[in-house]
């Protein structure tokens, strides 16, 4: 019997190895596989109750090109939406946003859904994993292995889930169910979720309709009434009109969004089976046709809004009973039809009704205030009929005498009873001019716009050749019942009005046309929005911030790179605080008026900000005005100027002549100059040296170094009296020290010896000193001149734009991450920032006085200048 030879060791335990691999590998691929198959609907897990549903194909393709939008800036300004600020900062200005892996993880189909109940709101989205679901299916058994702050896994419940409480009172709820993994921010909703059986709700159709694929980033699907609701609250018309919404029918909005343009299409199924149900219904089961008016626009229209609902009979019957409400319009109809029939022998209807046809418009000419008004004419030798009727009343006046650009247009002086009626309208036409033109009759108080009007119209110069026109209309259908073409810097339509968030995101394009159109009782609204320039949104979103008391217009910054939050002083006595990412506010009263000072380095227990009291008590906090250690401190001293920060300690000047020095540990010592004057400003810094200047008619300035007077015996002396502190300079190995009087004598000491050539005379006043910025030395004269002063004694200088007077100015040389510069301000509310070269740095000027902080706000690696104003508002402004 042939016993088989047995392979050598090494082959078998290499067999075994590849064999144990395959099983591995195969049984890797068996769940991978497994995950893919085994999954559930969205809508097994989302409550057919909600208000708003959201969906889209891949999270990473819809909301990665958002993140840098300013429109999302408008919405986490929004209080409700602050918890969110700070980490979608964060994210945005992330490193993560590059990575290749966390984008095709987040290439997942997402939906959410938004619940609203009476005083509550909550929401449930869910991320479908698909294969990736083999990872998140593991998450019982890596749960207990994990340690993540503020995060904790919740066995002993109906279902397990993850619990991450954000803040006291917010946290998120994370439960994982089969493909999908679901989120809340109520547990109760995530129960919902999780343990009800939700899809036996949905109807087919509906069901249809929420899972569709879609070529749109976001897809939004809403109840109709309950999405209308949100843009007509206010409007009595409006308000009606959504009443008349389909209880049950779906709304799907899509829309498309860049820092450039808005797009925005929502659908509106009525529930009209009864004309007499309301007033507008009549008008509703109408369908659209194109306006004739549209062709007949010039080019020098600015805005209009166009109206091609019915006959004016119809709308007087559908609106007169909503205007009722507010005002008295049926009595004064009818005072004003007993009134025409008296003076002109035929009734107000006959005045209006009889000759006017479908179509009327409000237009905004370019270049004047007055609106020019058009109606249609259905009939035009009834309209003749009808005007030669009023104006043979002896009550009316008809001046045709004026001729202006080769029209002539006659005048009409509307009386007192007419004018009543139409300001129920919002129309103001006490005595308008006319034209006619073909098939329309235009009014206006202003002579030169029906001029304009006329000769666009002779000359053929239409609207429909304007290139913003043409940019807001080129997917817009000419059938409308409603047209609005608007620039915000003439007009403001209804939807935007109303102070929703949609309103306020829609306030950064100018530039827009919004269309109504019916059709089968459907509304159709469709909007298209241009930012027409840079310029329009300059201020950043969350912005200006409302100042309750009266500040020194010096705003404070941590002392990072990048800092997150900025300091000021209200009323002497109140320290409020802004942190950027969050826009969480928070303040402190102090007892004593005091002055506050930026920590020069983070200190201890995460202080950021000294504030010292009128009676030496000093303060250390950190970024939530939270006293830190064993501050406050009580040393006994007398300020006698602002102070100022240095590495880990504060200096105080004193009366007396001394510098309170104090340390982050709560201990200080004592520095006491000689007593030739008052130290009457805050010490200048430069490294690890000081300067002081001792204020009298012979003033002396004194460098201070490891606590100690470094030039006591040789001061540098000042001839004359001068404002402000000196400014320090290190380059070339050396100190420069420079000072300005208040004659405009200018002073520079390198390593505290006069320089050969100094003082310089600038034949100038200064009520400010000078600051260094790069190589220079900057400062601003009393008839705001921007000095800058080189090295060798030249100097040059830029006058402020505009401006005056600078006695009241204020100039500082401000560091930040975007490159060092000059900020000066005259006597008024307005703020410049210079380069070196004494060119405007970009983006100024703006609006605001003071020391400005250079500072990301809204995450975009880019610095914003965020400036306290005169209009007690604090701002923060895109100069990039």
């Amino acid at each position: 019997m042939n016993e088989k030879k047995k392979s050598p060791f090494i082959i078998r335990l290499f067999k075994g190895i590849l064999i144990f691999f395959c099983i591995i590998l195969v049984s890797l691929f068996g769940w991978i596989g497994f995950s893919a198959l085994d999954r559930m609907s969205p809508l097994d897990v989302i409550p057919s109750d909600y208000s708003v549903f959201v969906h889209t194909d891949s999270v990473w393709d819809a909301v990665s090109p958002i993140i840098d939008l300013k429109a999302a800036d408008v919405l986490l300004a929004d209080p409700l939406l602050s918890n969110y600020r700070a980490p979608f900062m964060e994210f945005r200005s992330s490193a993560l946003r590059g990575n290749k892996y966390l984008r095709f993880a987040a290439s997942r189909s997402v939906y959410a859904a938004f619940y609203a109940g009476k005083g509550t709101s909550s929401y449930i989205a869910l991320i479908d994993m698909s294969f990736l679901s083999a990872l998140t299916r593991l998450a019982p058994l890596v749960a207990p292995h994990l340690n993540i702050n503020n995060l904790e896994y919740v066995k002993d419940y109906d279902f397990p889930y993850f619990k991450y409480a954000a803040e006291k009172n917010s946290a998120y709820y994370i439960a994982q169910k089969r493909n999908l993994v679901v989120a809340s921010d109520s547990l109760s909703s995530l129960s919902r979720a999780i343990s009800d059986d939700n899809a036996h709700a949905y109807k087919k159709e509906e069901k249809a309709v929420l899972l569709q694929k879609t070529n749109d980033p976001i897809r939004i699907i809403a109840n109709g009434k309950r999405l209308a609701e949100q843009f007509t609250a206010g409007n009595d018309v409006t308000e009606a009109l959504s009443s008349l919404l389909d209880e049950t029918a779906l709304s799907v909005v899509s829309f498309g969004i860049t820092d450039a343009d808005i797009t925005v299409k929502a659908e509106f199924p009525f529930a009209i089976s009864d004309t007499s149900v309301s007033p507008l219904a009549p008008l509703l089961i109408k369908n659209s046709k194109m306006p004739a008016l549209l062709s007949q626009l010039g080019e020098s229209v600015q805005y209009y809004t166009l109206l091609n609902a019915g006959q004016f009979t119809e709308l007087k019957d559908a609106l007169f009973p909503l205007l009722q409400k507010t005002s008295d319009i049926e009595r004064t109809w009818q005072r004003a039809n007993a009134w025409c029939k008296r003076l002109f022998s035929v009734s107000l209807d006959d005045i209006v009704f009889s000759w006017t046809g479908s179509e009327c418009a409000v237009l905004g000419i370019e270049g004047n205030t007055d609106p020019v008004f058009v109606l249609q004419i259905r009939d035009a030798r009834q309209r003749e009929t009808i005007f030669d009727s009023i104006f043979s009343s002896f009550a009316i006046e008809n001046n045709t005498n004026l001729i202006i650009g080769g029209v002539r247009l006659p005048r009409i002086d509307m009386p007192p009873l007419l004018r009543e009626l139409l300001s129920s309208f919002g129309v103001d036409l006490p005595r308008p001019y006319y034209f006619v033109q073909g098939e329309y009759i235009y009014f206006s108080e202003s002579p030169q716009n029906l001029s304009t009007v006329y000769n666009d119209l002779k000359d053929r110069k239409m609207l429909a050749r304007n290139e913003n026109w043409k940019t807001v209309s080129g997917n817009q259908s000419a059938e409308a019942t409603v047209s609005v073409y608007y620039d915000l810097k003439r007009s403001i339509p209804f939807f935007i009005r109303n102070g929703t968030l949609l309103a306020d995101v829609l306030k950064l394009y100018t530039v827009g046309r919004c269309d109504f159109r019916l059709k089968n009782s459907v509304l159709t609204c469709q909007l298209h929005a241009v930012a027409s320039s840079v310029s329009d949104m300059r201020l950043v979103p969350g912005f200006p911030i409302a100042i309750e008391g009266a500040t020194d217009f010096l705003l404070h910054a941590e002392a990072e790179k990048n800092p997150g939050a900025v300091f000021w002083l209200e009323n002497g006595k109140k320290i409020r605080s802004l942190e950027l990412a969050s826009m969480k506010k928070t303040e402190l009263g102090l007892t004593e008026t005091a002055s506050i000072v930026p920590a020069a380095e983070k200190c201890r227990d995460g202080g950021v900000l000294w504030a010292v009291g009128a009676n030496g008590a000093v303060h250390l906090l950190n970024r939530t005005l939270e006293n830190v250690g064993n501050f406050p401190i009580l040393t006994g001293a007398a300020p006698s100027a602002r102070p100022a920060a240095f590495g880990k300690t504060l200096l105080i000047p004193s009366r007396g002549s001394v510098i309170v020095v104090v340390k982050d540990d709560g201990t200080y010592d004592e520095v006491q100059f000689p007593d030739d004057g008052e130290i009457l400003s805050a010490p200048s810094l430069s490294g690890d040296t000081a300067a002081v200047y001792e204020k009298s008619f012979a003033g002396s300035i004194y460098l201070m170094k490891n606590q100690k007077i470094i030039n006591s015996s040789e001061p540098m002396e000042i001839d004359g009296i001068g404002f402000d502190s000196p400014a320090l300079l290190e380059t070339g190995g050396s100190l420069y020290t420079a000072f300005i009087t208040q004659s405009g004598r200018f002073y520079l000491f390198k390593d505290a010896k006069l320089e050969e050539g100094f003082p310089i005379e600038t034949n100038d006043v200064f009520y400010t000193n000078v600051v260094s910025c790069g190589t220079f030395f900057f400062a601003l004269s009393e008839d705001a001149e921007v000095y800058r002063f080189a090295l060798d004694g030249t100097f040059t200088t830029v006058k402020i734009p505009g401006a005056s007077s600078a006695r009241q100015g204020k100039i500082a040389s401000v560091r930040s991450a975007s490159g060092d510069a000059v900020y000066a301000c005259a006597d008024e509310n307005v703020l410049y920032g210079f380069m070196q070269s004494l060119e405007l740095v970009p983006g100024f000027p703006v609006a605001g006085r003071g020391v400005p902080v250079i500072a990301d706000v809204n995450g975009d690696k880019k610095g914003e200048c965020i400036v306290l104003s005169f209009d007690k508002n604090l701002y923060a402004w895109d100069i990039q």
